[in-house]
């Protein structure tokens, strides 16, 4: 089996063996939920076929994301507490700024737009001191649009072994407070 030199550790296995009751008893999601994946499939169609001439053949707000951003994949110098670290980079591709900030805050941070607005404002000024032209709303739109890919993430992980129900549940109260309820 693989090691890695620098941590000096083997992979972790990420799939969990559940009983086929144990599975459907977590994956049980209520008909109204489901739907909230046909809806969310929908208005990528109608919002991400837009972005792809305005901003992404135009390079206008548009950067390099890590793609898998999660606290496992930062790393916070011990010495200096300004100095972030990020590994597992398979997943880096150019994207909208807001991908990997609602993949973190929405998914492993806070769900809920009545916590996390706050979190984005803040992040949003501090963009804006060094990216031009990038208005709020133009921000709270990407950051819907990546909340609406983060469900379809969790279903990917679900579908490859990594039974992260709780995940799923996130990316749903994200899905229900960013964009039904915005």
């Amino acid at each position: 089996m693989y090691c890695n030199p620098v941590l000096r550790k083997k992979p972790r296995k990420h799939k969990r063996a559940l009983s086929r009751r144990a599975f459907l008893a977590q994956n049980n999601l209520a008909p109204a939920k489901l739907e909230h994946f046909q809806t969310a499939a929908g208005l990528l169609r109608e919002r991400y076929a837009g972005l792809i001439e305005t901003r992404f053949h135009s390079g206008k707000n548009v950067t390099v994301v890590h793609g898998d951003l999660h606290p496992g994949s930062t790393f916070l110098s011990r010495s200096d507490g300004k100095v972030v670290k990020f590994i597992d980079l398979q997943a880096v591709r150019l994207g909208l700024c807001a991908e990997d900030l609602a993949m973190l805050l929405a998914l492993h941070i806070e769900p809920d737009k009545s916590r996390a607005l706050p979190l984005l404002e803040h992040y949003h000024r501090c963009l804006c001191e060094s990216v031009g032209d990038y208005s709020f709303e133009t921000f709270i739109g990407d950051y819907q649009i990546a909340v609406m890919e983060n469900m379809f993430f969790t279903l990917r992980l679900i579908n490859r072994g990594i039974f992260d129900f709780p995940m799923r549940d996130r990316a749903i109260k994200a899905f229900e407070t960013f964009v039904l309820n915005f």
